[in-house]
């Protein structure tokens, strides 16, 4: 028989912090004397060992190393000593990490051992309870530790979650209407509609859009269409994505395809946190027990303790794309050794022994032509971390017609940076066949002492005769309408990069660009944004200059040169008054090389916790109207964003409206929430309407709420905000963890109590005397406990969670032994309390 899950409920009781001091190889005693003059009248049988608990089973969280992970039954008994402390099993230990299998006392031992004395088979290890947290820290040396675990969850943690259906929907509506001469009026209605169906593991997604317009000088037309319908599941022992359906293919390797297929591909995020992306190791020697500190652009991103001797460390989580590392070394004497290592990185790269691939087959399913080949092809990808500083990759296409090969390095530099080129052969037979090559460079390097970064710089020339596989199948075809023409043209070279410049107090400047030229005609398509932002005396200032193409009413798309200036002004400068606190006023100035210049000033803020949003802004333009308006409001609640606008120009206006927010249809019914996310959790608490959970997210009449957006395959934490429950309703636990996969629609439940706060004042007969510490007990019909508290030094007791009337059994020891009496109590919803105090106060005599 399961022994029955105790819950621990927080008990005030403040005597219980009064400090006393630790006497080796004794218990713990709390002298009576600090507390009354007569301690016969005092029952601290239960407090007299620190950390006290009952022997069973309780729910805990759990922190190994300090870093959670989550909640978990752990088994309390008494050891030889009659100490009762936690008991874990080998499986516990593997789950917390443990490389049990080097453990010689552990290795042979089943699964099912219990251990109730850790440091005996692990020396320097120990299992910590704290009673007033309700956690256990389970601390072990790091050399006895999975060194693949830093950072994983547990396949057992990992959840797929519940079967259910997700929607997330957008609708917009806007009404033109022009005046003067000639006067119109037009509407416009768009409907998108996102969502799909867990079953299991697998999920079905789809997109569905719905366009109407209708008009005083046109006549009403509609068109809809669902688009990216896709089945998935993640393939847990791969740690990889299984895709079918209107999907695209990965873009590292070759350039992303649009298909209708299948695809199994790597999917990083089912890796360690600490072993996604690529991140140097670390090499160095301590003299003596020592902490390893790693700040990454001064902040702390690796905190370890190693040993005397060298050490390596090699679960760095990565960091974008770099910037400098700086490792500090201090030894058991407070003396530290600071030295800075070079880090840099490109998406392409991994971590030594790591690798990645995809497989993709199906059939061609871009859309920028009119039609295309719609050819059929497989695609297969493969990438491998040969050593910390050495990433090669490849991968091949083959269609009938058309066949492509990439093959080429990733390779860091150190203090030089990082590097990647790769060739790519492809033979495509249209009129005739054609071979092509193309060449490409991906650059990066940050510069800690500078503060300059090269984000990312590509350079990439392709030959003439070489046709990419998006190339081979619109060839023949022409482009939809709307779309930039150099889209279907024949890239033959092209240059791009990204750099930050710090200037420390001063802001920062920043240069993003591209240049691209097309074979078969001189067109030089370029895309350039120069600024510099600034923030001085909490007002903030960007000016940027770009270039860029722009469609005109002609449909050519010439290019077009701007400078803008902007800046932010709250309006908290000038005043601490509370109503300026969220108020900030804006202007922008706009320069383009048509010798068009526009202003914008305006104001902006928000109000009730930031859901409630509104801008007023008016435009002059010296090439449109002489002067417009416009001005907004949105209202974002825990079941959707709700907005509406309305603006102005001469002779004509519009009003515009949207609908944004998400549905799911789950086993407790029908529950609204804001837009949705890629992984969500339905939590239920029943009779707990309006309280928040993870503090903004409220629970709805029929008990359920929607948290909209979960880390996949990572450590999430739900609460309850126990201030916004409703003044009858407590909590068993008012937290715990969650790990979704992707995609994952989670259900949890709040276990709550619905009842009565109350006060007991107990009366008992001139002989007997409750004794500060009694336990108090709630029972049923069938006289099982449901209820527990403590009686205090006055013979007071303070439950919640009660029902209207019930019987409460009174235990406790004395120096004659074991004691009880009982009271019952009825009619609680007669009595009145006020928002302020909703404890009834009750006198009871116990018999």
């Amino acid at each position: 028989m399961k022994p029955m899950l105790h819950k621990i409920l927080c008990i005030n009781l403040c005597v219980l912090s009064v400090a006393m001091p630790k006497i080796a190889l004794s218990d713990n005693y709390f002298d009576p004397n600090l507390l009354l003059n007569n301690n016969d009248n005092i029952d601290l049988s239960n407090f007299s060992k620190e950390d006290y608990i009952a022997p069973g089973d309780y729910s805990l969280s759990v922190f190994v190393n300090t870093e959670p992970l989550g909640e978990k039954t752990i088994l309390f008994k008494a050891n030889k000593e009659g100490k009762v402390v936690p008991v874990v099993t080998i499986k516990d230990l593997k789950l917390f990490g443990v490389n049990v299998s080097a453990i010689s006392k552990l290795s042979d031992l089943p699964e099912d051992t219990e251990i109730d004395n850790i440091e005996a088979y692990i020396p320097n290890s120990r299992l910590t309870f704290n009673i007033n947290k309700l956690t256990l820290n389970a601390s072990f040396p790091q050399v006895n530790m999975d060194k693949s675990f830093q950072g994983e969850i547990p396949a057992e943690l990992l959840d797929d979650g519940v079967s259910a259906v997700i929607l997330n929907y957008m609708a917009n509506f806007i009404k033109n209407r022009t005046t003067g001469d000639y006067s119109s009026h037009n509407n416009n209605f768009f409907l998108n509609l996102n969502g799909g169906v867990n079953i299991g593991p697998w999920r079905l997604r789809t997109n569905y859009s719905y366009n109407n317009s209708s008009g005083s000088d046109q006549r009403s037309s509609s068109d809809s269409e669902f688009s990216n319908t896709y089945v998935m599941r993640n393939i847990a022992y791969l740690k990889s994505m299984l895709k079918i359906g209107e999907i695209t293919t990965g873009g590292n390797i070759f350039s992303s395809i649009p298909i209708k297929g299948i695809s199994l591909a790597t999917n990083q995020q089912m890796l360690p946190s600490s072993m996604r992306g690529y991140a140097p190791v670390v090499r160095g020697f301590a003299n003596s027990n020592a902490t390893v500190t790693i700040r990454q652009n001064g902040q702390i991103i690796y905190k370890s303790f190693v040993a005397p001797g060298n050490f390596i460390i090699n679960d760095i989580s990565a960091g974008g794309i770099g910037g400098d590392l700086e490792i500090t070394i201090e030894e058991e004497d407070g003396s530290k050794r600071v030295y800075t290592q070079a880090y840099s990185s490109l998406p392409i790269m991994l971590r030594e022994g790591q690798f990645e691939y995809e497989f993709s087959a199906g059939q061609y399913d871009g859309g920028i032509t009119t039609d295309s080949k719609k050819s059929k092809f497989a695609l297969g990808t493969f990438s491998y971390g040969i050593n910390n500083s050495i990433t090669a990759y490849g991968g091949l296409l083959i269609a009938n017609g058309y066949t492509s090969g990439v093959i080429g390095s990733g390779v860091s530099l150190g203090l030089l940076g990082a590097l990647s080129a790769d060739v790519t052969l492809a033979r495509a037979n249209l009129d005739k066949t054609y071979h092509g090559q193309s060449y490409r460079v991906r650059y990066s390097k940050s510069l800690l002492s500078t503060g300059t970064s090269f984000d990312l710089t590509a350079l990439r020339y392709s030959t003439k005769d070489y046709y990419d596989f998006s190339d081979y199948n619109n060839s023949g075809y022409e482009l939809r309408e709307g779309i930039a023409p150099w889209l279907s043209q024949r890239q033959k070279s092209s240059f791009q990069t990204s750099i930050s410049q710090s200037l420390g107090k001063y802001g920062s400047m920043y240069l993003r660009g591209e240049t691209s030229r097309y074979w078969g005609n001189s067109r030089v398509n370029n895309s350039v944004t120069l600024g510099y932002n600034t923030v001085l005396k909490g007002i903030a200032f960007n000016i940027d200059y770009s270039i860029s193409r722009l469609k005109s009413d002609d449909n050519t798309w010439p290019e077009n040169r701007q400078i803008n200036f902007n800046m932010n002004m709250p309006l908290s400068v000038f005043s601490n008054a509370s109503g300026l606190q969220n108020m900030n006023a804006s202007y922008l100035l706009t320069h383009s090389n048509d010798g068009r210049t526009s202003q914008q000033a305006g104001l902006n803020g928000s109000a009730f916790d930031n859901q409630l949003s509104y801008g007023i802004y008016q435009n002059t333009d010296n090439k449109a109207d002489s002067y417009s308006g416009n001005m907004n409001m949105s209202y974002s609640g825990s079941k959707g964003t709700l907005s509406g606008g309305y603006s102005y120009g001469k002779n004509r206006n519009s009003f515009n409206g949207s609908l944004i927010g998400g549905v799911v249809l789950h086993s407790k019914g029908v529950t609204l929430s804001r837009m949705l996310g890629d992984s969500i959790a339905i939590v239920s608490a029943d009779k707990a309407k309006g309280a928040e959970i993870n503090g903004n997210v409220k629970i709805d009449t029929f008990g359920n709420a929607i948290v909209p957006q979960l880390s996949p395959y990572d450590t999430n934490s739900i609460s309850v905000n126990v201030s916004t429950l409703p003044d009858d309703v407590t909590l068993n636990e008012t937290s715990m963890k969650v790990y979704p996969t992707e995609g994952a629609i989670l259900a949890r439940q709040f276990q709550t109590k619905v009842g009565y706060q109350v006060i007991f004042d107990i009366k008992t007969a001139e002989n007997i005397a409750i004794p500060f510490g009694a336990m108090a007990s709630l029972t049923d019909e069938k006289d099982k406990q449901v209820n527990t508290g403590i009686i205090d030094a006055y013979q007071s007791l303070y439950m919640s969670g009660l029902p209207n009337d019930g019987n409460v059994v009174v235990t406790w020891n004395n120096n004659t032994g074991k004691h009880s009496c009982q009271f019952s109590y009825s009619e609680l919803e007669k009595i009145e309390v006020s928002q302020q105090n909703p404890i009834r106060m009750v006198t009871v005599n116990c018999q």
